[in-house]
């Protein structure tokens, strides 16, 4: 689970839990929502973007469903999907540069020691990419190993939205992501 900046820095990991922990559940859990919130109870605007996996909040952006072609909904999602693409480039660069990190290399060792191996590669690839020095890329194989673990990954563990989350947390994100709709469709440029 991490966060990355638009260089395709890593800014947060948390190699907590197992690969098979669902993203929401561990965003759910993380001093990163914490943060958000109180930045938010502050009268800040702040935004995170998520997939669908996670539940539409205030300051966690989430795609649109179903957004209707040249709506404001479907550019607004083309934006959501652009800025994203950092986090799945981030992590193609990172697996490049550290292979033991691919899926079908696993790492065999006491979780508490995968995890600051994770940590490790991460700290690595922020200094790599600071120094501007370049990433192996990912072959066919690799590629599609990584997404057939991805799309199988999702399928077990679910991509449905928590239960947890109240009916007017849901309502209050629904807004501030209209708002956020509105205001990019305003603002774009033909």
């Amino acid at each position: 689970f991490q966060y990355t900046d638009a260089d395709l820095n890593i800014i947060h990991v948390d190699a907590t839990y197992g690969g098979a922990t669902h993203d929401s559940f561990i965003f759910n859990n993380s001093d990163i929502k914490n943060h958000l919130e109180e930045l938010v109870g502050a009268g800040e605007t702040v935004y995170l973007l998520g997939d669908s996996g996670y539940a539409q909040r205030s300051y966690l952006m989430t795609p649109i469903p179903n957004a209707v072609e040249g709506t404001p909904e479907e550019y607004y999602n083309k934006l959501h999907a652009t800025a994203r693409n950092t986090v799945e480039r981030t992590i193609g660069r990172l697996k490049g540069r550290f292979r033991c990190l691919l899926v079908h290399r696993v790492l065999h060792y006491h979780p508490d020691t995968a995890g600051k191996i994770v940590i490790a590669c991460c700290v690595l690839h922020n200094i790599c990419n600071r120094a501007g020095l370049s990433a192996p890329t990912l072959d066919s194989h690799d590629e599609e190993e990584e997404a057939n673990f991805r799309a199988t990954a999702r399928v077990s563990v679910g991509r449905q939205l928590p239960l947890t989350h109240s009916q007017s947390e849901l309502a209050m994100g629904q807004s501030s992501r209209d708002m956020l709709v509105n205001q990019l469709w305003r603002s774009r440029r033909e």
